[in-house]
């Protein structure tokens, strides 16, 4: 016999909730966002099952954003592992993020809506997080010869704010989007090669 609704797991109900939120966001913007209009898109009985698992608009938006990096880091991780430079771990970075938001719009636009309308301290601890870690990257390619003499922050900044231009204006065609990740890939390539190496 085929589980009801009423008798989902904890986990599937709060994913269920979530992926309700995340069509929310992305069709109607993040002041639109209401447990009323999630509860509808989720075809929840009650607002009271989203409060039940989130206790409020922040906790949800905060789980909604980790869930993403989540599954963003489960594609990310595994592609730059398996390259054993560092400018080839800084390509497989680019393109694995890049192409998991091309493949997941609806995941994309919902988190940079969060991102845009957090409360600053929660944005800035956000931004600081993804940039350090990038630079690190960036840093130790630099320390192997790999990469020239840059600012390891600000070229990180940098990649991070194309990352989410790139979420929010990507080419509907996939051919076209496929093409904008390409030229992002060899723009940071060239803009962090040491010179005089043609690779």
């Amino acid at each position: 016999m085929t589980p009801t609704r009423s008798y989902r797991s904890t986990e599937e109900r709060r994913t269920e909730i979530i992926d309700a939120t995340m069509r929310v966001l992305a069709e109607q913007g993040f002041a639109s966002s209401s447990f009323v209009r999630i509860r509808e898109a989720a075809g929840l009985s009650s607002t009271r099952m989203i409060s039940y698992h989130f206790a409020d608009k922040a906790a949800l938006m905060q789980a909604l954003v980790e869930h993403v990096v989540q599954q963003a880091a489960a594609v990310m991780v595994p592609a730059m592992e398996a390259e054993p430079t560092w400018s080839g771990k800084l390509a497989a970075y680019l393109s694995a993020n890049l192409r998991f938001l091309e493949r997941n719009r609806v995941a994309a636009r919902a988190v940079i809506e969060v991102i845009r309308n957090a409360p600053r301290v929660d944005n800035e601890l956000r931004e600081d997080t993804s940039v350090l870690l990038l630079s690190l990257l960036l840093t130790h390619g630099q320390e192997s010869g790999e990469f020239r003499t840059f600012d390891p922050l600000v070229m990180a900044r940098s990649i991070r704010a194309t990352i989410d231009a790139f979420a929010m204006t990507m080419p509907s065609d996939p051919a076209a989007a496929d093409a904008a990740i390409d030229e992002i890939i060899a723009l940071y390539h060239r803009a962090t090669r040491r010179e005089g190496t043609s690779s």
